[in-house]
């Protein structure tokens, strides 16, 4: 069994079964990590303003099999999980010695069909 694959089973027994919509497309369902991400120094997580005071939108880190390409995806593609949706604020292909191993991002929470990214 390659990295790839070993990853992917490794996904299947941590991860959450999820979706991609991207348009009237829905994929088939996948496992992947979906992780709260916390406020770091360096992070360009942005705070919204509301009557009650600043909140932190809701970020999150995003590990996907190799063969659910999130890079092909366009800017307005959701990644689903129940009744919660996700937005990508970040997509990246991590591979080594060429071989395509999973995907990596950082999505951002929708909040009642809110869409803004």
């Amino acid at each position: 069994m390659n990295r790839a694959e070993l990853i992917k089973k490794g996904l299947r027994d941590a991860g959450k079964q999820v979706y991609l919509k991207d348009g009237e497309w829905i994929s088939t369902p996948f496992f992947a990590v979906i992780a709260q991400k916390y406020r770091a120094t360096r992070s360009n997580f942005e705070y919204v303003r509301t009557p009650l005071g600043r909140s932190s939108r809701d970020y999150f880190t995003f590990i996907g099999p190799y063969d659910h390409n999130i890079m092909s995806l366009s800017e307005s593609a959701r990644v689903l999980f129940g009744d919660e949706e996700y937005v990508f604020r970040k997509k990246e292909e991590v591979s080594v010695g060429g071989e395509k191993l999973f995907y990596w991002g950082i999505l951002r929470k929708v909040w009642n069909g809110d869409d803004k990214t």
